[in-house]
Order: structure tokens, then sequence, then C-alpha cells
């Protein structure tokens, strides 16, 4: 009759041990919409590589996310990929009709293959697992329609109502959803295991990251209990004092804050000790210079066994004071968590040596420092360029993500470098700074995007640090040459050099031969100055010459009609004495004179001493005149010449030895034999010939 009651106390036994064994996770959710990922809302599958970067199969194509940046790309028929799974270096996806194949080149573009058939392990969903139990009726509503498992928890996905998380046996662990704000959407279409600890949901409308042993959770929200002013922690129940009133909970997963009436119920006391609110760093540490970027933190709260907190903008330090040093025990950014500190009136609150609890804009944040700093000794996960590219008038250009420097034209327009670390780590806030432009950090940053526009040309260094809780930030540095533009280049310089040198050098050589041009033309003005004063001179000297050859020629002529005249007149004198004498004076003597004297008269001798000098003062007048005029005599040249040496009539005559009449008729034949009409003065032609 026991054996009943026995096995139904062995069933409850099991069942309640079975049920303890379990624990209900404490979950930190991250949520990505589509402000994040830059698609389609809706999402149909996911994948995880073992390089750390998740592959999403969306509405606008494939998207992948490598902890910083998301990155969406098209098929070339832009159709809607359905599924999503990778095997080895090949991410395989399937549309409505067709696979294809994606692979990263040596720019770390992914490049999409159309393919007609994959290889046989390719399995772009896992073969349906059957769950061991019953759902209960509350998951059976909700349309289950993705299940998979970690350890001793079961996930479900429903098509109306969110996650759910059981037990082996079926028990309702947590239930997240749309209606308690911690997932985007209710209608689940995919779950991809990340590792142990954490999971993927694709939803009909985003993405949600899954934790389940995070250092950071968020024990209630700001909306619903208001913002902490003091907290304390007694026989594992939470108690709080907010702007709102006081409440209480327990630290297990699962549970809520619950409002209390200190009027009716026991409420345990909160530590009065937070004159630390006014506390300055300076007054605690003399060795500012081993807090690094905290040595000017904006708060300091005090936790006991010489260790402080220290608050700058959205991030909070740990530091051991020794004897005025400090020592980093961690860092927390809360931006990595999607949580923001409060700007005024911040508060931690130690409740023991590892668990302090944090007033956010989001609400009250359990942190739990041993976590914290155990999840950072592992390996730190290195930071990876994924993607170089830059814009300028010629559109986008890729450049390789394994160069070792980066080299930019000096007209490029804007520059973006994509830095990614994984998903598997915790942290994924970055920092840059380009030296050569800036000398301070920029501000901790989500994304894995730096960009930045033009630069001038030169050498920059991009140093590029990752977020990490305990030690050094790893550091990645890519050396940056801007060129200049062709022509300010080396080999346009030398081009410019050579150009001047030859400038110069034809400048001078044109200058050279001007100046000896000028040099010449003063030298050859010179010496036509001095040929035409020579010329002159022997102008002068010839006119001179001419002169006194036309003097001795007119004292010749002179000399000759004067003797010619006194011949005559010896001649008339002869014949006068002979009439008178008669026959006493002797014929013989007579006629000797008389002969001696007209010898005398014309003597031929003297003519060509006459002509000789005539042509040398009067240029050849005499064979000119027999050029032009070849039946002239020499009578009529003697004529000629003494018309030019501008004698009378009477005067030649006397040179002649013949009569004035004579002369008159020989100078009328003589015009007709020259041909002059009746206008034309003999005298003058003559002078002029």
């Amino acid at each position: 009759m026991y054996r009943l009651p026995l096995l139904f106390l062995t069933f409850m036994l099991t069942f309640f041990v079975a049920h303890a064994s379990v624990a209900v996770p404490n979950l930190f959710v991250k949520n990505f919409t589509v402000d994040d990922y830059k698609a389609s809302c809706q999402n149909w599958g996911l994948s995880v590589a073992s390089d750390g970067v998740l592959y999403v199969a969306n509405n606008s194509g494939l998207l992948t996310f490598d902890g910083n940046t998301w990155k969406h790309y098209k098929t070339p028929d832009n159709a809607i990929i359905n599924g999503v799974t990778f095997l080895n270096d090949t991410i395989y996806t399937i549309s409505e009709n067709s696979f294809g194949g994606w692979t990263r080149d040596h720019l770390g573009v992914m490049r999409y293959h159309k393919l007609t058939k994959i290889p046989a392990e390719v399995k772009f969903k896992e073969p349906p697992a059957s769950i061991p139990f019953v759902l209960p009726d509350e998951i059976l509503h909700a349309q289950p329609s993705v299940f998979t498992t970690i350890g001793d928890l079961y996930f479900i996905g429903t098509t109306n109502n969110g996650l759910y998380i059981t037990s082996p046996e079926g028990t309702i662990l947590r239930h997240l959803s749309t209606h308690d704000q911690s997932l985007p959407d209710n209608i689940i279409r995919a779950i991809c295991i990340q590792d142990a600890e954490q999971i993927w949901i694709a939803f009909d409308n985003g993405i949600s990251q899954i934790s389940f042993s995070s250092p950071l959770i968020q024990l209630g929200k700001r909306s619903q209990i208001g913002k902490l002013k003091n907290a304390t922690l007694f026989n594992d129940t939470l108690y709080i004092q907010t702007n709102v009133g006081y409440f209480k909970r327990t630290l297990e997963a699962g549970d809520n804050f619950e409002p209390v009436d200190i009027k009716k119920e026991t409420f345990h006391n909160l530590p009065q000790n937070r004159a630390f609110d006014s506390l300055q760093v300076k007054n605690v540490f003399n060795d500012p210079e081993s807090l690094g970027e905290f040595a000017h933190a904006e708060e300091i709260y005090p936790i006991g066994d010489n260790l402080y907190w220290l608050c700058t903008k959205n991030e909070a330090a740990l530091f051991h004071n020794d004897g005025g040093k400090g020592t980093l025990k961690c860092r927390l950014l809360l931006s990595n968590y999607n949580m923001n500190l409060v700007n005024r009136d911040r508060k931690i609150y130690p409740l023991n040596d590892s668990l302090h609890l944090i007033s956010a804009m989001q609400g009250v944040l359990l942190v739990n420092i041993r976590e914290l700093i155990e999840g950072s000794l592992g390996s730190s996960t290195p930071l990876k360029i994924s993607e170089i590219k830059y814009i300028d008038k010629n559109g986008d250009h890729n450049l390789p993500v394994n160069s070792e420097k980066i080299t930019l034209p000096h007209n490029f327009q804007e520059l973006t470098v994509y830095v990614g670390s994984t998903i598997f780590t915790p942290n994924h806030q970055i920092s840059y700074m380009i030296e050569g432009v800036s000398s301070t950090w920029s501000p901790w940053q989500k994304g894995g995007e730096i960009s930045f526009l033009q630069l001038p040309e030169g050498k920059y260094q991009l140093k590029i640090r990752k977020y990490v809780v305990k030690g050094p930030y790893p550091e990645i540095a890519i050396p940056i040459t801007v060129r200049p533009p062709w022509y300010n280049t080396i080999w346009a310089w030398l081009i410019y050099i050579i150009a001047t040198a030859l400038i110069a050098k034809y400048t001078l050589s044109y200058h050279l031969k001007n100046l000896q041009r000028e040099e010449k033309s003063k030298l050859d003005a010179k010496r036509q100055a001095e040929e035409q004063k020579i010329q002159e001179m022997k102008s002068k000297m010839l006119e001179a010459q001419l002169q006194n050859k036309n003097n001795e020629l007119s004292l010749q002529t002179s000399a000759l009609v004067k003797r010619n005249q006194a011949v005559q007149k010896l001649l008339d004198e002869l014949e006068h004495q002979k009439e008178i004498l008669g026959d006493r004076y002797p014929n013989k003597l007579y006629a000797r004179m008389k002969s001696l004297m007209e010898e005398s008269l014309n003597d031929q001798a003297d003519w060509v001493l006459f002509e000789t000098h005539f042509n040398s003062a009067h240029r050849n007048f005499i064979d000119r005149l027999r050029q032009q005029y070849d039946d002239i005599t020499t009578g009529d040249l003697r004529i000629c010449c003494l018309l030019r040496m501008n004698l009378s009539t009477k005067e030649i005559a006397s040179l002649l030895n013949v009569s004035v009449r004579a002369i008159e008729l020989r100078r009328y034949r003589l015009r007709k034999r020259l041909s002059l009409d009746g206008d034309t003065n003999l005298i003058d032609f003559l002078m002029n010939y």
C-alpha cells in the first residue's frame, strides 16, 4: 500500500532535483534595426563563420557583421536570399530559384557567383531536432517556428510571441518578446548559435544578439523604477531607493523589482556615507599620469580596500590606490552594452566584492567585476582591416586590405577604412587618430567605418585602437601617403629645373647675342662713321685735288690763252712791221719768225697735256662724250672742253687761234651734233654732263 506514495515521492524529488539543476540565465539582449544594418527589415537566415563574421540572409541581399560594421551586398538580380551558410572560404546562399557563392577578393569585397549546384555537405538548415518534452500550451499557441539548444537550455522561437527558454523538462525559464520590450519583433525566422554563451536571432523586423553570461545586466528599467539614489544588498535581497520610491528584489534571473511601502514593511537601512560625491582625483591620487585618460575624471567613488571608481563621459574605470599611484583593475565602457551613464548625480554602489550597482539612463545596472576581468584574460582579438576605398572624380576605388601603406592621389575626395574585430568579443568600440592632422584620439565609436575628407599632400599615419577591459589598448597603424599633383612631383620639379636652366641658357644666349649684335652694331656704326669720315675726308681731298686740278687747269688754260694772245700780238706786230718795212724786212727772216709763231700757236703737245689735266679734273669728260657721240670731232671736243670751263668765245678763239666768228659757227654745228633743241643752253648742258 506504500508503493504508490513512494513512487509519487520519487517522481517529485526527481522533478525538483532536475528543475533545480537548470539555473534561470541572466540575459543581455543587444538589438539591431534597419537603422543599423541599412537593408530590408525582414531576415530569413543566420550563419556565424569561423573568422567571427555574422552572415544574414535578408530580403535585400546578403548582410555581414564583423562586430563593428554592417555591410550589405546585393545579388545581380536583386533576389531575396532565403538561407545562408558557409563552408571553407565560401559563403553559400539560396534564393527562390538559384544558389550563389560569395568569396572575398584581395580588396576585401564580397563577389557573387551564381551556382548551378552546391557541395553535398552544404546545409542551409540543420535537420529538425525532436523536442524531448511536450511543449506547454503557451508555446503551442505562439506557433513554434525554430528550435535550438545549448547545454540544458532549450530555445524555441515562435511566429507570434517571441522567444521561449525552457528546461529539458519543458518548464519555461524565460520569455522574451516585444511585450517586455526586450526584443524588436515577435516573429522569429531563424536562431543561430554563436558559442556556448550567445545566440543570434533573425526576426521579421530586426536582428538580436543574446548573451547568457554578460558581466553587465539590467535589473530594472528607468521607466518603471526611476533614477537610482541609494542601494544596499542584505541577505541576498537588493534594496534600492530611487527618485520615485523604495524597491527590492533578489538577484536571481527573471526576478523583478517590487515597490516597498516602508510604513508597512521592514526595509533594510541604506548606507548614508555619500560624502564622496565631493571627492576630486587630485585629493586621492598624487600621480595623475598613472590614471591615463582618467586623470581628469568627472567623478570619483571609493568602494573600500583603496579601490576607486573614476567616471568620465560614458566610461568608468576601477583603480587601486597604491601610495597615491593608480593601478588599473578594469574599465567599463557602457556604449559596448548600448547603455549610458546618467549625466548628473551619477551613482556607483558596491554590493559585495564583485557586484556593483550603477545608475544609468536606461535604469539600474548590475556589473560583475570578477566576470568582467575574467572575460578579458584571454588573448585579445586583434583589429583587422576589412576594406579600404577612396573616392575621386572618377568614382570609387578599392585598395588591397593587406596593404602595408595607403597611397592616395592628391585629388581624392574621401577615404574610408573599414575596421573590424569579431563578433566573439564583447568589446567592439574603436577610436582612431591621424598623426599629422590631430594629436588626440577620437571618441570611442561602435561602427568600424573611419572616413575623412581630402588631406593635403604629405605623409600621415592612421592609428586605430580597440577598447579592452584591462591593459593597454590593442593598436594598429597604417601609413598614409597623399601623392602630390603631377606638377609638384620630383619629376615635375626636375623638368622645371631643366626647363628653367634651358630658358636661362637661351635667355642668356639671347641677351648675349643681343649684346653682341648691339656691340657689332655699335662697332659697325663706329666703323661706318669712321669710313664715312674717311670718305668725307677722301671726298674733301678729292674735291681739293679736283679743285687743285681745276685751278691748275684754269691756270694752264689762262697761261695758254695769255701765251697765245701774246704770240698773236707778236704775230700781228710781225705782220705790221712787214707792211711798214716791206722789202727791208728780209723775207727769209719774216717767214722764219711767222712759222715759229704759228707752230707755237698750234702746238699739239700743249693740247695733249690740256686733255690729260681736263680729264683728271672733269672725270673723263672727253671719253664719255666720245662714247656717247662717236661722230664728234677732235675740234668739237676741244670746243666742248673750253665751254665746260666757262671760257668766253673770245678766249676760245684765242686758244684755238681762229676768229670769233669761226667759234660761233662751230658752236652752232656742235649743237646739231649733240642733238640739242633750241631751248637747251649749250654751256649748261656741258656743265652738267
